[in-house]
């Protein structure tokens, strides 16, 4: 018996260890990636073998490996967020999973800064977008097409001049020195923008010269952006991240059949309107009705038999159709994507060529991106990825009151653009009187003066991550970034032998050469693991980064045969010179982030940068942050709640830098040379150190809540923010004790850069809004709405002085020297100032009243009809009955009150259709153009209809003053000029089909698009300019919506093609 029992056993035992062999014995082990749709890793995506029991979640690199058993034919990926997806692994030992997004924002992942997140796991303000919200836009550089798209960043295209510059502010201005975020693409961090040749080194006054930093990066070959918008999210970029940080993720290849695609698009461009100046009949009526005027007044004036009767005239020149043309826009873009399981590659080949609406200007780009990722060990993966790009830009020169935008609205309608023998004239000849003016021909300007960018760049990275075990890797970068700028300026001497008129003098010629290297090493380890209910994630780091520059420029004139040679002509020393310099920094990073139960959360980074920027004693900062977020729909109580899906609460607070600081700033680096009589030559420093300089520190509040409700059909995040900026950089007066001039002429040797400090203090408080609706989800019908909506409040709340202030640029491109921005206590940054306007004088008992208006009461000084200004202070801080500069007060706010944007998508079985409305409220413009165009103090330049029905005996209800050629009562800087800048614009139309497989099979194509779009279609506005959207002088936030011959923003109709392969 017993025997027969034990015999059972044995047999019993056998049969159980034959069945459970296989487990142990038959098992494999694969290993892969997992990304999204855009190429970027996905953190804790779930990997089961199908059937099993078995799991494991992928890494912060989106890598995992998984032992399973051997007959194991098809594995689950699963992602919060993401639809799930069965991956067959027949044959093979590692696989590359792309995983699509489910159609919801609090799914999508999101790029952080030195890793990734799920949109529901973040309790810092991060904003994202994708790719595909950014189709059929006909733009040079990627942040153009960000307008309007981002709640809490605020984008302004400050020229509408091909490849122009574009500011982007991130929650408002964050200081009086450079405002610019951090760009960072791929984890390279990307040089600023590049400056061309301005006006005023070719004799005239400045222009707008910037050049858009990502115009040299084809938008074709971004996958998604990340922008960083509080200090609790940017802390880990430490001292370069005070304005914000934007991440930008390239595209990158997949795994599968290799893929060709082809993107096309032309287009047109043209001017939405030109301003109401006089055509030759108006004008010469206008002439006429001066003439007594100004006899009158005791001045002599010809008439001119030309214009006594305008009846028999034509419309003259319409000089700003002479200028304006209609540009083109082209682009063509040629990729290859794909790869096997362990190796994958892209490549592009992009050409842009846009011809601007001034004639004249012109940008094109040839730019190649390609990345290889190789997993070269089942713990090793290394990758290479770079940037290749030569932009080469035409400018017209704007912004000034002698530029072609300006001239085209004063210069005589009587003057033709060339003589009777084909050649360009000033002026014209009528009985002895010359029509024209003194600034030249517009149109021979903007032709024959040859101002160019060009710009070769290079950028990228090598990569390898290492797999230590399922919990842990370590990153290793190199980045590099080099940028050549040769820009050049080329005037050549014209004579018109006919007039004897010098239409260009004299001949003159800039070279100026600017080189910068760039290059950081980065190494961070990644920690991540979840046990339980507990998710923890940490990142430690250490890079060093260096860039060296070198800048080299010379100008020559008097050029023989108007060669473009620098050998040709003679040099100008004092503008023909070099320099260059070194920067570095060392940093540590570090970031943690504890998840309990996906309800609590809690996020702590820190940043050590040292930096050379600053001399020994203020070397080192630290920059830290954190912050916590509160998943209430994850809690039991929350459990039954049917309207509202998802509810996120979110406080974050930290600190972070800018070293927005030359290194000369903390060392006396240079020596000015002078011969100073009877002396001999000599030295003195040209700058005055600060040893104790230290970093400008930006100190942000952030609340914010994320709400999700109506069957996740509605979407909500609003955020509510107050940044504090301390100890800006600003620059001091020397101390008489050091016997310097604060004042000295230019070129003198008593000419010294004053010391810079940290002082002063700026506030901004605000709200960020963002709101998505899916309207209607149905198989053939889709209807989807964005809205974003943005408010800050800037403040200065202090300089280095209780009396301090800061001037804006227009003294660089006026004729008369005058600022309109000035920076004080109490206001916000770049606010407008001038005289406060009371109507005009319609009697001489207004005039005769006991004020002194400054000027002597009579037809050449202050008279009916001149301009009437409030008594608003004194020397002593009450009115005392005279206009002087003490009636200088605040007149208008240049920042916008909110911003908004709403975008409205709807998809048709294979059609596609989308509008985006775009909107700035509460914004003032300094109108500077109407200076010269309704300033009438000459009766030989041309100027706006509006002024037909100025002030006159015979109409002395006018609104508009009368003529005063005599003096600047009438122009001075006021209220006057002020207009309401805010509009709505159409931003955009969209109308694409996508061709149904069945009809584009046969010619090979896996995918094929055709679209129709249109850009700037109209805006709602009351300014009277071009165009309200200004942006800054140079980018400089000290000069803000001055309109002063602004290069305006096209209007764009294109049509395009996608087709892949």
């Amino acid at each position: 018996m017993r025997k027969k029992v034990l015999c059972r056993v044995l047999i019993g035992l056998l049969w159980v260890l034959a069945q459970t062999a296989p487990a142990f014995a038959q098992t494999k082990t694969i290993s892969g990636i997992i990304s999204d749709q855009n190429g970027v890793p996905l953190e804790k995506a779930t990997i089961k073998a199908k059937g099993g029991q078995r799991y494991a979640t992928s890494d912060a690199n989106g890598q995992f490996r998984l032992a399973i058993p051997q007959n194991t034919s098809v594995l689950e990926i699963s992602y919060v967020g993401m639809k799930p997806m069965d991956v067959s692994i027949e044959g093979k030992q590692s696989v590359l999973v792309t995983l699509n997004v489910t159609e919801s924002k609090l799914n999508e992942v999101v790029v952080i800064g030195y890793g990734t997140a799920r949109r529901s796991d973040v309790s810092t303000a991060v904003s994202s977008i994708k790719a595909k919200d950014l189709k059929d836009l006909p733009v040079a550089g990627i942040d153009q097409a960000l307008q309007g798209k981002v709640a809490g960043v605020s984008i302004t295209n400050n020229s509408g001049q091909p490849g122009g510059g574009v500011s982007i502010r991130v929650r408002g201005i964050t200081s009086v020195n450079g405002n610019e975020p951090l760009y960072v693409i791929d984890g390279v961090p990307i040089l600023s923008n590049t400056k061309s040749i301005a006006h005023d080194q070719l004799g005239g006054k400045a222009g707008q010269v910037d050049q858009s930093v990502m115009a040299t990066l084809n938008p074709a070959d971004i996958a998604s952006i990340d922008i960083l918008k509080d200090a609790s999210a940017q802390a880990i970029y430490g001292s370069l991240a005070a304005n914000g940080v934007v991440l930008i993720t390239t595209k990158r290849g997949k795994s599968g059949e290799g893929r060709l695609t082809y993107d096309v698009y032309h287009g047109w461009q043209s001017v939405p309107k030109l301003l109401p100046v006089m055509n030759l009949r108006q004008y010469a009526e206008y002439y006429n009705s001066l003439v007594p005027e100004i006899r009158a007044a005791g001045n002599s004036v010809d008439t001119i038999g030309e214009l006594k009767d305008p009846s028999l005239l034509g419309n003259g020149t319409n000089w700003q159709k002479e200028l304006f043309q209609t540009g083109q826009i082209d682009n063509h873009q040629l990729a290859f994507s794909g790869g096997q399981a362990k190796t994958t590659y892209y490549f592009s080949l992009n050409y842009f060529n846009q011809t601007g609406t001034i004639i004249g200007s012109k940008f094109n780009r040839y730019a190649s991106r390609f990345s290889i990722d190789q997993q070269v060990k089942s713990w090793l993966k290394a990758g290479i990825s770079a940037n290749l790009s030569r932009s080469n830009q035409r400018i017209t020169l704007t912004d000034g009151v002698e530029t072609p935008t300006a001239i085209v609205l004063y210069n005589s309608p009587a003057t033709p653009v060339k003589g009777s023998d084909g050649k360009y004239i000033t002026s014209a000849n009528f009985g002895g009187t010359s029509l024209g003016n003194a600034n030249g021909n517009p149109i021979a300007t903007a032709l024959l003066r040859d101002v160019r960018a060009v710009q070769s760049k290079g950028y990228g990275n090598i990569y390898a991550d290492l797999q230590f075990s399922k919990y842990l890797s370590l990153r290793n970068e190199v980045n590099f970034d080099y940028q050549l700028n040769e820009n050049s300026a080329f005037q050549p001497y014209y004579l018109n032998e006919a007039t004897g008129q010098a239409v260009m003098a004299p001949s003159k010629l800039r070279e100026d050469r600017n080189t910068n290297f760039y290059w950081g090493l980065r190494n961070y380890l990644t920690y991540n693991q979840s046990f339980g209910k507990h998710a923890v994630n940490a990142v430690v780091g250490h890079e060093a980064q260096a860039s060296h520059w070198d800048n080299k420029w010379i100008t020559v004139t008097n050029l023989e045969q108007n060669l473009q040679s620098t050998s040709a002509g003679t040099v100008v020393p004092a503008q023909t010179s070099g320099k260059k310099g070194d920067w570095s920094m060392e940093s540590y990073f570090a970031r943690a982030t504890y998840t309990y139960d996906n309800r609590y959360s809690i996020s702590g980074s820190i940043r050590r940068d040292g930096a050379s920027s600053f001399g020994p004693n203020n070397r080192i900062g630290y920059f830290s942050a954190g912050s916590a977020g509160w998943t209430v729909t994850n809690e039991k109580f929350a459990r039954d709640w049917k309207f509202i899906d998802y509810l996120k609460l979110r406080v974050g607070a930290g600190s972070v830098g800018n070293q927005n600081s030359p290194i000369q700033n903390a060392y006396s680096t240079n020596i000015r040379l002078f011969t100073v009589a009877p002396f001999g030559p000599g030295g003195v420093p040209a700058n005055v150190g600060n040893p104790d300089l230290s970093w400008e520190s930006v100190t942000t509040y952030n609340g914010g809540v994320d709400l999700s409700f109506l069957k996740k059909r509605v979407e909500l995040s609003v955020d509510v923010y107050k940044k504090i900026t301390t100890n800006m950089i600003l620059s001091i007066v020397p101390p008489m004790f050091l016997g310097l001039d604060p004042n000295p002429p230019k070129n003198d040797y008593k000419e010294i850069e004053p010391a810079v400090t940290n002082a002063g203090e700026m506030t901004n408080t605000g709200v960020d809004i963002s709101l998505t609706t899916y309207n209607i989800q149905r198989n053939d019908f889709s209807w989807k709405t964005s809205i974003v909506f943005s408010r800050y409040k800037n403040l200065l709340v202090r300089l280095n002085s209780p009396t301090a202030l800061l001037k804006g640029a227009e003294q660089d491109f006026t004729q008369d020297g005058s600022v309109v921005n000035i920076t004080q206590a109490g206001r916000a940054v770049g606010s407008f100032y001038g005289y406060v306007t009371d109507g005009l004088f319609r009697d001489m008992n207004e005039l005769n009243n006991g004020t002194d208006w400054g000027l002597a009461v009579g037809p050449q000084g202050v008279y009916l009809g001149d301009i009437r200004y409030k008594d608003i202070s004194g020397p002593d801080g009450k009115p005392d009955n005279k206009i002087g500069s003490e009636d200088v007060t605040f007149i208008g706010d240049p920042n916008p009150s909110f911003t908004y944007g709403i975008t409205n998508s709807f998809t048709f079985k294979g059609f596609d259709f989308s509008f985006f409305l775009q909107g700035v409220q509460g914004t003032r413009i300094f109108n500077w153009t109407r200076k010269y165009t309704e300033g009438m103090t000459s009766i030989y330049l041309n100027q706006s209809t509006d002024v037909i029905s100025r002030y006159t005996t015979a109409n002395p209800q006018a609104s508009i003053p009368r003529y005063n050629q005599w003096n600047n009562n009438n122009t001075r800087n006021s209220d006057r000029y002020i207009e309401n800048g805010s509009y709505l614009r159409v931003q955009n139309i969209s109308l694409g089909y996508n061709f149904p497989a069945r009809w584009i099979s046969k010619a090979k194509m896996a995918n094929a698009r055709l679209y129709l779009s249109a850009q700037n279609v109209y805006t709602f506005t009351k300014y009277t300019g071009y165009d309200p959207e200004i942006g800054s002088f140079d980018k400089n936030v000290l000069s803000q919506n001055v309109d002063n011959g602004h290069y305006p923003n096209p209007r764009t109709i294109t049509i395009g093609a996608n087709i892949e392969f």
